[in-house]
């Protein structure tokens, strides 16, 4: 075989055992040479693995060594790769034909071509080049900036982990270290630096202080303790009880520190550090000395006078004293040239801070399956008797006391904040945590027995008691082992229906600290691994023999089986606008997350082993290569014969006009991500001549507030109103 038949050999290696995974494929073809990327598929009958070396040597010389492999290895190339060397050994075969063939035909056809090229060759693109993975980044960023709020009261981290023995009814915490006064440390100080750990809410966050400007270094005592800590006793886990103090490891400062045992969880605790003023999670514990067991808490709650913890940007604040006595101590913070009063007082976590646990979870016990998104995100509840029992008498509780005390919450919740409300979706009250706030009073609130998300007015909202927030979370969130990244759909989310509410039994390792997070789970009925059965269903036919054949059938994805989010007519959206084309104005939205990211991956391993170019029908879904040499879903708005294909991108929003050779078939498997992209015409006068057209071409790619006027016909077709393009079309009018 030429070595330079293809500019870069892909190696389809197969392991019948089932035992090499993606490490141990690598360790394989290591010694072959350098690895410059892999990609590795579980199936029901066999791991597979894809792999490109840094050289194609390396590629040949594990060709022509793989007798030595093992025998449940197999080693060929892929078929991507045969593919591209049968196209280019026909290439040559051809042009060999065409230099020493002196027919006259043969010049006619050679001439044809050139003229096709001119006329059926290059694609052609319309708007401003945008790649996929920047979309994806954008929305990441978009996310993040989204998510970033001033102050949580919780940390979702240590929400909802399992017990590893049997849940006891917690008393409010009273922590002595975090009770005992420590004002005589301020007492004969004039200043020094305060570091902020935990915003809370508008108005308080926890702390502490790094250095005294007349006394002691505080970092410098923390660092003590932790040395002390460090030469005790490790403490066992499973011995470890709420409200124990202890000696607890801090990855975060990478110190040992004082706190109290807030909720053991499997093979981790959670422990509110006293003197840092935070909760966190770890598996290191020793024995806390007994010459620091007296020593007040260095940390605190600050409140602030007036709602300036949004806008404290720092970690640490210079501070002067103003005032100390037993009861209050009052400071001034130095924010820039701002000065910002504040009060201490001893800091005792909340509830919403320690976390909230759920029961014990143990394998081989009963559960439900509440709902399954995909295979790594897998909600579950214990149908072992006694459990269900006692989940049935917290609610019932837990609803007596809303309906008793009815009396609105009158104030703005904080974010993390546990609640009581109705809710319309199970038609009774219930509880759950703040998660995300709308506007107009109306916050996403996370269900904490039920894997929902509502949204409730702060009207709705009731004041629970410590008793009904400390109640164990009645759901647990898992993945499946060995999970494949691919969506539940078709013959998987038809399993998956019939099995919600079925009683499975569930299997994990117990000896790993995150071993509850991946699971196995078993029909007990029919004594069937749901696992094994998803792994079969959610495998893309692309990656079983014949996939990539034409089931000779004729149809097609048409544009009305695409997944669309409805713009809602009179409401108000932020939109990108892409480009305008033949009357229309082409609009995306922001939302490329997790799942367009799946489907970008998808899209990539389809087309890398279906190299087959394709001529679409009108109106059909098909796949289209775009500038960056990505392929993206796109539209077929037009075909003629000897002419390129009009398309239009459903996620991109930009238009193009394609050779074959740039359009694929698509699968049904890529149907599963919503579209991105609304066709819009304006609802307005103003007409769009050429110069208009020009001046519009400046703005592409220019985020835009547009009004829907009306849905037309269905088909993602809307008018629209927009006053940042109204007012960019009159002024070239006014001109």
């Amino acid at each position: 075989m030429n070595k330079d038949c293809a500019d870069e050999i892909e190696i389809f290696m197969v392991d019948s055992s089932k035992q090499l995974l993606k490490e141990g494929f690598i360790n394989l073809c290591q010694q072959f040479g350098s690895i410059k990327n892999i990609t590795f598929h579980k199936t029901n009958y066999e791991n597979q693995a894809f792999i490109q070396f840094e050289d194609n040597d390396a590629a040949h010389k594990l060709l022509n060594e793989k007798l030595d492999l093992p025998s449940f290895i197999k080693v060929n190339l892929s078929n991507r790769t045969q593919k591209m060397i049968n196209l280019l050994t026909f290439k040559e075969e051809n042009e060999d034909v065409e230099k020493y063939n002196a027919d006259d035909n043969i010049k006619t056809i050679i001439e044809e071509n050139r003229t096709n090229e001119t006329k059926f060759g290059a694609s052609i693109y319309i708007g401003l080049n945008v790649s996929g993975k920047s979309l994806i980044e954008e929305s990441k960023q978009f996310k993040i900036n989204n998510k970033i709020i001033d102050y949580n009261l919780e940390n979702d981290d240590l929400f909802g982990r399992p017990l590893s023995t049997k849940w006891e009814k917690l008393n409010k915490p009273e922590f002595e270290l975090n009770n005992l006064d420590f004002y005589y440390r301020f007492e004969n100080c004039s200043g020094g630096e305060i570091k902020i750990e935990k915003k809370l809410g508008p108005n308080t966050f926890t702390g502490l202080t790094t250095f005294f400007n007349d006394g002691d270094n505080v970092q410098d005592k923390l660092k003590i303790i932790s040395d002390d800590i460090e030469c005790s006793d490790l403490l066992n886990i499973n011995n470890l009880k709420y409200g124990m103090l202890v000696g607890a490891f801090d990855s975060g400062t990478n110190l040992y520190g004082r706190g109290y045992v807030t909720l053991v969880a499997g093979n981790s605790v959670n422990v509110a550090m006293s003197d840092y003023g935070r909760v966190i999670n770890t598996t290191k514990i020793r024995v806390l000395p007994d010459k620091h067991t007296k020593l007040p808490a260095y940390s605190f709650k600050v409140y602030t006078k007036g709602d300036y913890v949004p806008q404290l940007k720092n970690t640490s604040y210079v501070f002067k004293v103003r005032s100390v006595c037993p009861e209050r101590i009052v400071l001034i913070m130095f924010d820039e040239n701002k000065e910002i009063k504040v009060q201490l007082k001893k800091w005792q976590p909340t509830i919403e801070e320690s976390g909230v646990s759920y029961i014990d979870f143990k394998s081989n016990s009963s559960v439900e399956l509440l709902k399954l998104k995909d295979m790594s995100s897998v909600f579950i509840r214990s149908k072992e008797k006694h459990h269900f029992g006692f989940l049935f008498s917290s609610w019932n509780k837990l609803a007596a006391y809303c309906y008793k005390n009815p009396q609105p919450l009158n104030r703005k919740p904080l974010y993390g904040e546990i609640i009581g409300f109705k809710s319309t979706l199970t038609n009774n009250y219930v509880r759950g945590r703040i998660h995300k706030y709308f506007g107009n009073n109306i916050y996403s609130v996370k269900h904490m027995d039920d894997p929902y998300k509502e949204n409730i007015n702060s009207s709705e909202m009731i004041e629970l008691q410590f008793e009904h927030k400390s109640m164990p979370v009645s759901f647990l969130k898992v993945g499946l082992k060995n999970a494949l990244p691919y969506p539940i759909q078709f013959d998987a989310k038809y399993l998956v229906e019939h099995v919600i509410g079925v009683r499975l039994s569930v299997c994990f390792d117990e000896s790993k600290a995150e071993g509850w997070k991946y699971v196995d789970l078993n029909i007990t009925l029919v004594k069937e691994n749901l696992n094994s059965i998803l792994y079969s269903l959610v495998e893309p036919l692309w990656l079983k023999d014949n996939a990539t054949k034409d089931n000779g059938t004729g149809k097609f994805p048409k544009y009305m089986e695409l997944l669309r989010i409805e713009l809602i007519e009179k409401s108000v959206v932020n939109m990108k606008f892409v480009v305008y084309h033949d009357g229309v104005f082409y609009m995306r939205d922001k939302f490329f997350g997790k799942s367009f990211s799946l489907l970008s991956d998808m899209i990539k391993e389809y087309c890398s082993l279906n190299l087959n170019p394709y001529m679409p029908h009108i109106d059909e879904v098909c796949l289209g290569q775009f500038p960056d040499g990505m392929w993206y879903r796109v539209i077929c708005d037009q075909v003629k014969p000897g002419e390129l294909v009009k398309v239009h991108s459903v996620d991109l929003g930009n238009i193009a006009y394609l050779n074959s050779r740039n359009i694929k078939r698509l699968p049904e498997e890529l149907l599963f991500h919503p579209t991105h992209v609304a066709l819009c015409i304006l609802d307005n006068s103003i007409q769009i001549n050429e110069k208009s057209i020009e001046l519009l071409q400046k703005y592409e790619n220019t985020d835009c507030e547009i009004t829907i006027v009306k849905s037309l016909g269905g088909k993602n077709h809307y008018l629209f109103n927009c006053s940042f393009i109204e007012e960019v079309l009159q002024s070239l009018v006014e001109h």
